[in-house]
């Protein structure tokens, strides 16, 4: 029995939830031989009821796994279970990492930096506005944009990242091989080119309201941070702010107008000890430390072809140090303008300056 069937047998198990299946798993050897254990070894685990134990004990729903498996086959989704080196670093650390994860797309190591966006999904102006804005910015530094696809700020956030060229990755409350809501059908095929659409749930889960406060610890879970844009005092967002605080990761919240009734949740974050998020910096200053891979600063770019200028003046130079006064006498040029000049030669590696204003080539420029 390989992982994959494994893992897709105790998602069939009634009652068998992320943190039981974990327990499992660490607690034997292999996949295999969760199935091979005795009635007597399952049942003596702390919380494994009789009825979960005898489905274990059968291999579980047997359908279910023939249903699972027959729409991996079909593609193009893929599965990464917690026993694949590449399933995600950040989120194999939270306290119930989901079993697996049902994918389309593909996750890229520069994954690990990456910030979630979460919001209200009937966002003012101001609230998409905030999110564009910190979202190009944060591509910019190369962070990967995490939300969870739905109305309003998350939607805005996944079509920001896009847009600006950056990645981004869609935690659905449903199966992926449905798209929910179906106006984000071509935002779907856009982002699993650039990105992935996920979900812990099976293939054919219904967008029931019960899996969406579940999913927001994997939002969080896949992040350094979590920034919250517009959110009221009851909003499904502060789910995925607590499960930030409670991983032990950044959390952010927008300011807001305090009339009204979608920052009250923000305002009340902050209130509470989550940073302000008033620039993309403001985000960028508390996770550094923490990125594995920060944007590489760009060499300086040199032009190595000399003006008409810097030609006359490097042709004087000797490999021997001139004084600038005696360069000056040689040309038409006075001290100032000069210094300007063999200053540029100096900055494309062609000439050296020494103390007493004493100046001389380096290399052999044609």
């Amino acid at each position: 029995m390989d992982h994959d069937e494994g893992i897709l047998r105790l998602l069939s198990i009634n009652q068998l939830g992320p943190r039981k299946c974990l327990i499992l798993t660490n607690k034997f050897d292999s996949i295999e031989a969760i199935f091979k254990a005795s009635y007597q070894e399952l049942i003596a685990i702390d919380g494994f009821s009789d009825s979960m134990v005898k489905e274990i004990r059968q291999g579980g729903n047997t359908q279910f796994l023939e249903e699972q498996l027959a729409t991996l086959q079909k593609g193009p989704f893929e599965i990464i279970t917690i026993f694949d080196n590449y399933y995600p670093e950040h989120l194999f650390n939270i306290y119930d990492p989901p079993p697996a994860l049902f994918i389309q797309g593909n996750f890229s190591k520069e994954d690990h930096d990456a910030i979630a966006f979460v919001g209200t999904r009937k966002c003012s102006k101001y609230g998409k506005q905030v999110t564009e804005k910190l979202v190009k910015e944060l591509v910019k530094k190369k962070i990967t944009i995490v939300s969870g696809f739905a109305r309003g700020i998350d939607t805005t956030a996944h079509r920001a990242a896009l847009k600006n060229g950056g990645r981004t990755i869609a935690v659905l409350g449903n199966g992926i091989d449905k798209v929910y809501p179906p106006e984000n059908r071509d935002l779907r095929t856009r982002l699993v080119k650039n990105g992935v659409y996920c979900s812990e749930f099976p293939f054919h889960t219904q967008p029931e309201a019960t899996n969406f406060p579940r999913r927001n610890r994997i939002i969080s879970g896949l992040s350094l941070g979590t920034v919250v844009i517009e959110a009221g005092k009851k909003s499904g967002s502060l789910i995925t702010a607590n499960y930030s605080i409670n991983q032990n990761r950044e959390t952010f919240a927008v300011p807001g107008k305090i009339t009204s009734k979608t920052s009250r949740g923000t305002n009340n974050l902050i209130q509470e000890g989550a940073k302000p998020a008033l620039t993309a910096e403001d985000i960028l200053e508390e996770i550094e430390a923490l990125r594995k891979y920060p944007e590489k600063k760009r060499q300086l770019e040199i032009d190595f072809t000399f003006t008409r200028k810097e030609r006359q003046v490097y042709d004087l130079l000797t490999f021997d140090p001139v004084h600038i006064d005696d360069l000056a006498s040689k040309t038409d040029s006075n001290t100032q303008d000069l210094l300007s000049t063999l200053l540029s030669l100096e900055l494309k590696g062609a000439a050296k300056q020494y103390s007493g204003k004493l100046f001389a080539k380096i290399g052999n420029f044609q």
